[in-house]
C-alpha cells in the first residue's frame, strides 16, 4: 500500500474534514492513568470509559488464546471464535450484531504507551458499531474481501486519526499518531486503487462518506445506513483487526 498518499497532502486534507468529537467518548482530562499492564477487566474498565455504550455492540473482550499469534493488536471476531484467521471467526453483522474484541497483550504494549491501548479500543468499538449499523456508513457486502477489508479499515483509522487530533487519547504519542495516521493513509489509498479505475462514479460516492464526518459514527437510535448500496453477506470476511 502507498504510504505518500500523493505526498501526505491527502491525508491532511482528509484529516481537517474527520475532526469529529465521538459520541459516548469522555473528555480527555477524565481519562484515567491507564495500567501499564495488559489484561481483559483493564480493556473492559478502559473501554467503559470511552464509550459507555459498547455493551450494545461488544460482548466480550479476550486474550488470544495460547498458540495463536497472528501478529495484530485487536481483532473483532464473532462471539466465542478462538483464530481471528479462521474464516468461521468473521465478526456478524447486520442490525444489533454483537462481537467480541481479542488482542495480544505483549503486540499492545511492545513499544507503545497507554493511550495507544485506548485508540486500539476505540478502533474495535468502531468496528462493532459499524457493522451493527449504529453508523451512517454503510456495510459492504458482496465486493470482495479486499475491498471490504480496505473500506473498514480505511473508515476505522479515519475515526481513529480524527478523535487523536480532538484530544480523545491523551498521552498518544507522536510516533503513535504516525501510526494511525499511516494505516489510515494505506487504507484509503489500496481502496481507492481497488475502487477508482474499475466503478468510477461509486468509488466517488464511497470517498464522500468517508471525508463526511457524520458518515463516520452517529447517536444511538439513529436511522440505519443508508448510501452507495451495501457495499458481504454475512460472516464472509475474515476477523477485523
Amino acid at each position: 500500500m502507498a504510504r505518500n498518499l500523493r505526498g501526505a497532502r491527502l491525508s491532511w486534507v482528509l484529516l481537517a474534514g474527520l475532526a469529529l468529537a465521538s459520541t459516548g467518548a469522555t473528555g480527555a482530562s477524565d481519562l484515567p492513568v491507564a495500567s501499564p499492564e495488559i489484561d481483559a477487566p483493564g480493556l473492559i474498565r478502559a473501554l467503559a470509559e470511552i464509550h459507555p455504550d459498547y455493551r450494545l455492540y461488544i460482548s466480550s473482550v479476550r486474550a488470544l488464546p495460547t498458540g495463536v499469534s497472528r501478529r495484530l493488536y485487536m481483532a473483532l471476531v464473532r462471539p466465542g471464535a478462538a483464530d481471528p484467521a479462521g474464516r468461521d471467526s468473521a465478526p456478524l453483522a447486520g442490525t444489533g450484531a454483537r462481537n467480541d474484541i481479542v488482542y495480544d497483550g505483549e503486540a499492545i504494549v511492545s513499544g507503545h504507551g497507554p493511550a495507544w491501548r485506548y485508540l486500539l479500543l476505540a478502533h474495535e468499538y468502531f468496528h462493532a458499531r459499524h457493522l451493527a449499523e449504529a453508523t451512517l456508513l454503510p456495510i459492504a457486502r458482496g465486493s470482495g474481501v479486499e475491498l471490504e477489508r480496505h473500506y473498514n479499515e480505511a473508515a476505522a483509522w479515519g475515526f481513529n486519526v480524527a478523535e487523536a487530533r480532538a484530544g480523545r487519547y491523551p498521552g498518544l504519542t507522536p510516533d503513535e499518531f504516525r501510526e494511525a495516521l499511516d494505516r489510515y493513509g494505506e487504507h484509503y489509498a489500496a481502496l481507492k486503487a481497488l475502487m477508482k479505475k474499475q466503478d468510477p462514479e461509486r468509488w466517488q460516492l464511497v470517498a464522500d462518506l468517508l471525508l463526511q464526518p457524520e458518515a463516520l459514527i452517529t447517536t444511538a437510535g439513529s436511522p440505519h445506513s443508508a448510501g452507495p448500496g451495501r457495499l458481504s453477506e454475512l460472516g464472509r470476511s475474515p476477523a477485523i483487526p
